[in-house]
């Protein structure tokens, strides 16, 4: 149990850790085939990874040769991205295959899925809730009202930065349009695969930033939010209001 209110990181450290497991009956155990079998999709899904990055910078490389550089493309580099692209599909489709029996035990009864992982989350909320038994609640809505503060920052900015993303080939095709540029018409293919890809990266980023800070940030918002209201009403005083912000 804390003397004192810790850190907003081990604060979060503490919701991502797994509890304690519990004992579990011999029907419902792993098998060993099972635990090789999510590391090998885990290093599938890791190879894909860098085999993408690897496209990305090998494709912007070969576009800033032969765009800006003006030097003839050689015929290797243009196999070799091939080869990155197959070999960064192939390790997607191998880390999907692996997650298959996963997928299908989720979809025969998704309600158990839920339901495990609410048990788990709900398991490693109250061993924090425990933790912050002894913390004053002024001091916890303090902590809450900073997370909040966090949370909206973080949220503005991955929206401003996928609206941007998306938003910049249109306002150069709008650009193009009250000032044409050279060799315009060679251009259109060009502007539809960069707006394609700048709409994924948009996509991807707000996804990220997402599962990586805001939900973290939530559930902290909403651990505080129950330690603050169980401690005051533990020591008879009243609570103030939620700032958990809108969803």
């Amino acid at each position: 149990m804390y003397s004192r209110l810790p850190p907003t990181y081990e604060l979060l450290e503490a919701l991502s850790a797994a509890p304690a497991p519990a004992p579990v009956p011999d029907s419902l155990l792993e098998p060993a085939g099972m635990s090789l079998s999510r590391r090998l999709g885990q290093g599938l899904w890791r190879s894909f990874v860098a085999a993408l990055v690897s496209t990305l910078l090998a494709a912007l490389s070969l576009a800033v040769w032969r765009l800006v550089l003006k030097h003839p493309m050689p015929v290797w580099s243009l196999r070799a991205v091939e080869a990155l692209l197959a070999v960064s599909a192939a390790c997607y489709v191998g880390a999907g295959m692996m997650r298959t029996p996963a997928v299908m035990a989720m979809l025969r009864n998704p309600l158990r899925w839920q339901a495990s992982e609410m048990d788990l989350d709900s398991a490693i909320e109250n061993a924090l809730l425990r933790r912050l038994g002894r913390i004053p609640p002024l001091q916890l809505q303090a902590r809450q009202r900073r997370v909040a503060l966090q949370l909206r920052l973080w949220e503005g900015a991955a929206r401003t930065v996928g609206l941007l993303l998306a938003i910049a080939p249109a306002m150069l095709v709008l650009v193009s349009g009250l000032y044409p540029l050279p060799r315009q018409h060679e251009m259109v293919a060009s502007l539809l695969w960069l707006y394609a890809v700048m709409v994924v990266v948009g996509a991807a980023f707000y996804l990220y930033v997402h599962v990586q800070c805001s939900r973290p940030l939530r559930r902290l918002l909403h651990v505080l939010g129950e330690a603050a209201e169980i401690n005051a009403r533990l020591g008879g005083r009243p609570v103030a209001s939620d700032p958990t912000p809108p969803r």
